[in-house]
């Protein structure tokens, strides 16, 4: 484990040893700033003097893998769990404001197109906004604890252009498949053969349209594998419920999500780009390590056949949105929901108790508790908390718990973490 160090102007240093953060609290020349992860902040001048710390990030649309390493050690690994439910709760949110006009209330005119975010140029949907937002945050809460000199970050799988054509460079890469084709309609038109495509018996109308194998309604997008033509009479009667297309579901949701994610960071942020295929090979090939989020990360820091020092320990993180709003459940609402604090405390709270160590994942008047870890396994699921507990963290919008690290394959012939 290391301790992050901060200076009197909450510019980070190199990280130190517990002894050492140990005396420097105890002579009065520190104090504790954060506990997760442990952090001291300097009472004292010292100089700034930092060495090359490399930052690594594995992005994704559900979790976030990002490491730290420097002098040949790995001296941060977090795996953040994005939130999911943004669109669900903007739906849920839709419902309530609709039945709230159909009772005996003042009017509430409907809202549509009076929405200047709606009408903003380069907007996100809410639920991208958070992703992109999340490994914004990550970055920031990294580099508010240690001094990062370069980033590193994965951007796509492969290089599919350089599969086709070796030699590609600069703007070769602006002219790919669809170089072409003025938009995606045009080319999946092209690519079908401007053929109707739902293989159904009978005559079909001359003219074609493009047709979303997931509605957009649904999550469906707008890319070419989430396309296919139909002509005009086969399209009405698919939408008005007389046949069924015969295609597998689109698979593409989290694919199209982390495309986006991806260029949404590299107008944000300036950093050095790497691909899947290399990761995987210096995972693999070079530190033998198996398939995590955060040991993807530490493998994207790397140069070709540097070897590292692991660390064992995982710091785990986990957005959840800032409160729960539903006040009262039954049809008529007629049972309330305690939201706020019971018996001193809240949802997502950290606590310790003579029955288990956990977050709380539901609460009951009686005083017994359901307390999970910050990855949703169970610690007890009636644990409780009116005696012998103490609360170890308050609810923030990112829950965080350290962890043991997987062991990799050959350490366990060892007997134990090793330098790779």
């Amino acid at each position: 484990m290391h301790v992050y160090v901060i200076n009197q102007h909450n510019k980070p240093l190199m990280p130190c040893q517990p002894v050492i953060a140990r005396l420097l609290i105890k002579q009065g020349k520190a104090k504790v700033k954060t506990r997760t992860p442990f952090t001291i902040k300097l009472l004292m001048e010292t100089d700034e003097y930092t060495q090359p710390v490399i930052a690594g990030m594995d992005t994704g649309s559900k979790i976030i893998g990002c490491a730290v390493t420097a002098n040949g050690k790995v001296i941060y690994q977090s795996e953040v769990q994005l939130r999911n439910d943004v669109s669900k709760k903007m739906q849920q949110r839709a419902m309530y404001r609709r039945t709230r006009r159909n009772r005996k209330t003042r009017y509430r005119p409907a809202r549509w197109l009076n929405r200047s975010s709606m009408r903003k140029v380069g907007r996100l949907a809410p639920s991208i906004k958070s992703k992109v937002d999340s490994h914004l945050r990550e970055k920031r809460q990294v580099e508010a604890i240690l001094p990062v000199t370069t980033w590193k970050v994965e951007i796509a799988s492969f290089d599919i252009h350089k599969i086709t054509n070796p030699d590609v460079t600069g703007v070769k890469y602006q002219q790919g498949v669809q170089k072409d084709y003025y938009n995606v309609k045009a080319f999946v038109l092209s690519r079908d053969s401007h053929q109707c495509q739902s293989k159904r018996k009978g005559k079909h109308s001359d003219k074609l349209h493009v047709h979303h194998i997931v509605f957009r309604s649904q999550g469906g997008t707008d890319t070419p594998s989430n396309l296919i033509t139909l002509c005009e009479k086969c399209h009405n009667d698919l939408h008005a419920g007389k046949f069924e297309l015969k295609t597998g579901k689109s698979k593409t949701k989290h694919a199209t999500e982390i495309g986006i994610i991806k260029s949404q960071l590299s107008k944000r942020w300036d950093f050095e780009a790497t691909h899947g295929y290399e990761t995987k090979f210096k995972r693999e090939q070079v530190l033998a390590l198996p398939k995590t989020h955060y040991y993807d990360a530490v493998a994207i820091c790397l140069e070709d056949g540097e070897l590292v020092s692991l660390n064992d320990m995982v710091l785990h993180k986990r957005h959840v949105s800032k409160g729960d709003y539903q006040l009262t459940k039954g049809k008529r609402s007629e049972k309330r929901i305690p939201v706020g604090k019971l018996f001193g405390f809240k949802k997502h709270d950290f606590i310790k108790t003579s029955q288990g160590i956990g977050f709380i994942k539901g609460k009951r008047s009686t005083g017994y508790f359901a307390l999970e870890t910050i990855t949703g396994d169970k610690v007890h699921a009636s644990a409780n908390i009116k005696n012998q507990t103490v609360r170890l963290s308050a609810r923030t919008t990112t829950l965080k718990q350290f962890m043991e690290a997987a062991i990799p394959p050959c350490a366990l012939a060892q007997g134990g973490i090793a330098e790779y």
